[in-house]
């Protein structure tokens, strides 16, 4: 009902491996190198999460309303722009989850959630981001903006 989870793994990380090209023993250095060699690591780390942070139907319609605020869509021009969305991500490399292998049941999932949660409103058979709810879909595209 709250829409898809999703996990995707990375490749796994040798810290043997890490180490070996920049010829650091981490029980050899001082402490403030030895703590520049951690965040050096934390960095590769969260890069490497950050690739296959899996892309869900929700933040894909929800990235369209944060890039348009104030316009309203038909269905057809929503649907357009998020396909649209889904190449340039699928592109770029990121993983794109596509719930039962059909882009446009994953869109239509996206946008009925944001709807049933009042963050896109539908006035006159036009789709429109709520206002009041610009919070939320920030939140939701946040997760993906990082793959653009």
């Amino acid at each position: 009902r709250f829409g898809y989870a999703c996990v995707n793994l990375g490749d796994p990380i040798s810290l043997k491996a890490w180490l070996a090209p920049r010829g650091a023993d981490p029980h050899a250095l001082a402490k403030d190198e030895r703590m520049a060699l951690v965040a050096s690591l934390a960095q590769d780390l969260m890069a490497g999460i950050a690739k296959v942070v899996p892309v869900l139907p929700v933040p894909l319609v929800a990235t369209v309303f944060v890039a348009h605020p104030e316009r309203a869509f038909t269905e057809i021009e929503l649907k357009a722009e998020v396909m649209s969305l889904v190449a340039r991500l699928e592109a770029k490399g990121a993983r794109v989850h596509v719930p039962r292998r059909d882009r446009d049941y994953a869109f239509t999932v996206g946008l009925r959630l944001l709807t049933s949660r009042h963050a896109v409103l539908l006035e006159d058979g036009l789709y429109r981001a709520s206002s009041a709810e610009l919070h939320l879909l920030r939140y939701y595209a946040a997760s993906i903006e990082h793959l653009l």
